[in-house]
């Protein structure tokens, strides 16, 4: 029941995918070939699952299909190609890659806080109370862990002198490794936390979701506990070319995730063959991704405050700046 590796784009891959520009070129054109919604092996990918089997997607895009990208990559080249047309991403990389020029367009949002803090002590019921405490986490300078060092920043915790962080790859690096003991706490991304849960309980182990990210952001942002993490990206080839295409992905979006909403062990089990995770691991983390899909455009307020907040501790992160309007094109 091991979770996937974290595929979400890191800056590296951005740049690195963006030097692969002028030897691939960009016009190459895919017009004859099905449309395939690219997603990643996380639970918010449940819903592209059922948005590629809308009946006004496939009349618009006959032949429409759900397909994992399988490595950063793999995605790098895609979108370097042209292949890579519509793919989930998240809001910071898909950023990244609109100010250095590549002309990704973020079509919407979906997922709106995927990040907890998971611990064996069931004492631990605030920020403050990390004071002291070994914490495994992944993904070095990325989103996640900038976001986490907001959070003690914001608490009054020094990330630097007040916990001892311990660095791995990836969430699915770090799950077995807290399980075993390795640190006092872990901040996990979906399913990675769910998947931490359910193997602690058949071990017989106590672990706890003790702190959520998304709400503690809430607190400090007064916007709620929404963090505008994953959504779908469009090329702007596609986006221009097709917009029939592009409004019809949006509204199966839209579909799916209320069909997900009252169907949700269906959900799962429609889902996990194409995830390649357990239908378990995907049920029980849905209720813990936030899935709200809102058009770019709608949710530009959010985003920016979110690129903001990142931008503190790293301008990098989105590429220096914010993206212009251009940007938001659901």
């Amino acid at each position: 029941m091991s979770p996937p590796q974290h595929l979400v784009p890191t800056r590296r891959d951005v740049v690195r995918g963006l030097a692969a520009l002028p030897a691939l070129g960009l016009t190459r054109t895919l017009a004859a070939e099905p449309l395939t919604l690219w997603g990643i092996p996380a639970t918010p990918s449940a819903l592209f699952v059922r948005a590629v089997a809308s009946e006004r997607l496939q009349q618009v895009a006959p032949g429409a299909r759900f397909q994992l990208w399988k490595s950063t990559d793999q995605m790098r080249a895609g979108i370097a190609s042209g292949q890579f047309r519509l793919f989930a991403t998240s809001t910071y990389a898909a950023a990244n890659f609109f100010n250095r020029g590549a002309g990704t367009r973020m079509l919407n949002v979906v997922t709106w806080g995927v990040l907890y803090v998971m611990a064996r002590d069931p004492a631990i019921k605030s920020v403050a109370d990390l004071a002291g405490r070994s914490i495994l986490l992944s993904n070095k300078n990325e989103a996640p862990d900038l976001l986490f060092r907001l959070v003690l920043r914001w608490a009054g915790l020094d990330p630097d002198r007040d916990v001892r962080c311990e660095y791995v790859g990836s969430p699915g690096e770090a799950v077995p490794l807290f399980l075993a003991g390795r640190s006092d706490v872990a901040v996990l991304h979906e399913p990675a936390a769910s998947t931490a849960l359910l193997r602690a309980r058949q071990d017989g182990r106590p672990v706890y979701r003790v702190l959520d990210i998304a709400e503690l952001y809430g607190r400090h942002t007064g916007r709620g506990p929404r963090i505008p993490q994953v959504g779908l990206a469009v090329s702007a080839e596609l986006l221009n070319s097709r917009p029939e295409i592009v409004a019809a992905v949006q509204a199966a979006c839209v579909e799916a995730s209320n069909w997900i909403s009252v169907h949700p062990r269906e959900a799962a089990d429609l889902a996990a063959p194409a995830l390649g995770l357990p239908a378990e691991v995907i049920a029980a983390s849905l209720p813990h991704v936030r899935l709200d899909v809102v058009p770019a455009r709608q949710a530009r307020d959010d985003i920016e405050v979110y690129f903001k907040n990142l931008m503190e501790l790293d301008p990098g992160i989105v590429g220096g700046r914010l993206p212009d309007p251009a940007f938001y094109a659901g």
